[in-house]
Order: structure tokens, then sequence, then C-alpha cells
């Protein structure tokens, strides 16, 4: 291989970086438009955990309920990853999508996650626009599920309240009736659908 060749390969390959990471702020950007504003009245779980909710199954989740949407409407599966960073309290997410036909996950957003105690999280999404979420963890059952609610005063107008559950396996038919009995207390609006 030249030179030449080495460099054109390393211009493509960063070429293709940076593509990669436009389509992910564009995906956000989208959904952040239709987050809306944290107008819901939510209690969270006050043995919730970050350090401990990072650690469980080497901090990979699984979405198992996602809003339905019409940017959920193909989607086949979603992962979620948290790492602790150096910073005591803070924490790199990232979370990748499949949608039906796809070969291979695509990134679905990269953020900042930062602890702010009793349930309690904010994240900043990194690249541009740097979007600041509220994220709400409303039910924790360790090494089983968790059910959360997110929002930003950033978003646009709102279409549901987006609220997620991710596992680490299927939901026994009593973690699904909790989740139905939280979502009657809340009265979110739009229905959560399986993936």
């Amino acid at each position: 291989m030249t030179n030449q060749t080495a460099r054109n390969l390393t211009r493509f390959s960063r070429m293709l970086w940076v593509a990669i990471l436009l389509l992910g702020a564009s995906l956000v950007s989208a959904l952040i438009d239709n987050i809306g504003p944290c107008d819901v009245t939510v209690i969270t779980e006050g043995n919730f955990s970050l350090e401990q909710f990072s650690t469980e199954n080497n901090g990979i989740w699984t979405y198992v309920k996602v809003p339905s949407t019409e940017s959920t409407e193909y989607l086949e599966s979603m992962i979620y990853t948290i790492t602790p960073t150096e910073c005591y309290g803070q924490y790199h997410v990232i979370m990748y999508y499949k949608n039906y036909g796809d070969q291979e996950y695509k990134l679905f957003t990269d953020e900042d996650a930062f602890d702010s105690t009793n349930g309690h999280v904010t994240s900043i999404t990194r690249g541009e626009p740097r979007i600041v979420l509220r994220v709400y963890f409303l039910k924790y059952v360790p090494g089983i599920y968790i059910y959360y609610y997110i929002c930003s005063d950033e978003g646009g107008e709102k279409k549901v309240d987006y609220r997620y559950v991710m596992a680490h396996g299927p939901l026994s038919d009593d973690d699904k009736s909790d989740i139905q009995c939280l979502e009657e207390q809340f009265q979110f609006s739009g229905v959560l659908k399986d993936i």
C-alpha cells in the first residue's frame, strides 16, 4: 500500500465517522423536537443508584418497551450502554438502535449523564447541538428492569410522554402489571409498545 493510498483511506475513514456522528445528532434532534417540556409531576424511585445501575450486566441494558411514535414505528431493537467516567457521578451513555430490515445497529445518541440523586439524572448530549435532558427513574428492580421518563425544556411540541422500559430479559406478568399501574398513576399521554 502506498502512502497516498493510506492517506486516502484515513481521510475516508474520518469522513465516514463524521457522517455517522452527524446522523446520530440529527436523530437526537428529531427526537428532542417531540419530547417537549417536563410538565408531568412524577415520583422517582428513592433507592435508585446510578452507580449500581451502571454495573449491572456490564452496563448493558436492552429496551423492551418504548413510546409508540412515528420514530419508533419500525424500531426492532435498542441497546443502552452506560460506563463510569473518571469524574465521580458522571457516566458516558451510548444508545444504539436497529430498525426492521437493518443489518447492523446504528448510533442513536451519545450523552454524558450526571447523577443528581434520588432517581433524578441530568443528561447532556455530546456534539452539537448540546441538549439538556432530565431523566426520572420511576421504578428500578435491580437485576430485572428499569422504567424511566425523559423530558427536556429545550424540546418542541410534545406528542407523547417519553418513557421507556429496559430489562435484562423478558418481563414477568407482575412486572408488566406494576408498569401499567405507574402508567395510570402518572396519566402519561400515548402508549408503550413492546420491542
